[in-house]
């Protein structure tokens, strides 16, 4: 029969994992509870509290609808830049080949334009 001691788990060392550690965390001063914190229940009281206001309502709300058109718009000019670029590299790519290999090429083109969706991952 085993020693009644010989049967306790060993004692466990501690091996850097979890818990606070020096070092770990964000610096002091850094922004990431404004940046990330918005779904914490002390930033979701100053969001109701500050929209309760009428004045800041109104300025969150402006704010608001100028980042939705700053974002419209430079989606607007990333499509407009992507269709010229890739407008240009078919330019090229149509001058740098022989009839026969244009023709495959506009019917590879013609095949991936035709496709009415993308499909996606669900």
């Amino acid at each position: 029969m085993l020693p009644p001691s010989s049967l306790q788990p060993p004692p466990s060392t501690p091996r850097g994992r979890g818990g606070p550690r020096p070092g770990a965390g964000a610096r002091p001063g850094t922004l990431n509870a404004l940046k990330e914190g918005h779904h914490s229940p002390r930033v979701q009281r100053l969001i109701g509290l500050l929209t309760s206001i009428p004045e800041t309502r109104a300025a969150l709300l402006a704010l608001a609808r100028r980042q939705r058109a700053q974002r419209r718009q430079a989606e607007r000019t990333a499509a407009l830049l992507l269709y010229q670029i890739l407008d240009q590299a078919l330019a090229n790519l149509r001058n740098n080949q022989t009839r026969s290999q244009a023709a495959d090429t506009d019917c590879l083109l013609d095949t991936l334009l035709s496709r009415k969706t993308i499909k996606h991952r669900t």
